[in-house]
């Protein structure tokens, strides 16, 4: 139970979080009539600012000892990773904004950033799961998604529910984190994502 309870976080790491997201966009908004020469540079783009960048620099910050476990396992671990996304999600925000996209799709990254900066202050005094920060905001982001466009893609809802459920159980019984620590996680992501997503289209803030 244990190695697939580690597939599924791999699987479903928060580094690829960003990445799943504005894939779903181009499958399930009016973003799907953009050529595919196009969608593939902007999801290259975002898999290289959200998850490439932060990977090689965490694993550089382990080879130098500068961190004691590649999965941010202890809290101590990880102030120096989140400053690193914080960077990467600021530069990936910028490259969506330049590219074109609506301004919902900028608010998708940087509701993650403010999701990001909230967790890395919980995390000062209290471990909260950065997995479950990160699907959380994916769901907020279909939540968002189904409120601007008054469509209820049910199987989508469904499945991002059930890989949720999946995650939290699995960092559970990894000993990662508690099922609060799930729970807040999950919130966390959930509530920035999505009201950015919808006060950028309701206000045009963002």
């Amino acid at each position: 139970m244990k190695i697939l309870a580690k597939i599924i976080s791999e699987t479903l790491h928060p580094l690829l979080m960003p990445f799943y997201g504005i894939l779903m966009m181009f499958f399930y908004s009016y973003l799907f009539i953009f050529p595919t020469i196009y969608k593939l540079f902007i999801l290259g783009g975002v898999l290289l600012f959200t998850c490439l960048i932060p990977a090689l620099s965490i694993l550089l910050l382990y080879k130098t000892g500068k961190i004691k476990t590649l999965g941010l396992n202890h809290r101590e671990d990880r102030p120096l990773p989140y400053a690193i996304c914080f960077l990467s999600y600021i530069f990936c925000g910028i490259y969506l904004f330049r590219a074109g996209l609506p301004l919902w799709v900028t608010a998708y990254v940087i509701g993650g950033l403010l999701a990001i900066i909230t967790a890395a202050i919980v995390n000062t005094r209290w471990k909260i799961s950065a997995h479950m920060t990160g699907i959380g905001g994916v769901l907020g982001a279909a939540f968002a998604l189904a409120t601007i466009q008054m469509i209820f893609p049910m199987h989508l809802f469904t499945g991002l529910i059930l890989a949720a459920g999946l995650l939290g159980t699995s960092r559970v019984g990894l000993g990662c984190h508690t099922v609060m620590q799930v729970i807040a996680g999950t919130a966390n992501g959930f509530i920035w994502v999505y009201l950015c997503m919808i006060l950028s289209v309701a206000f045009k803030i963002i």
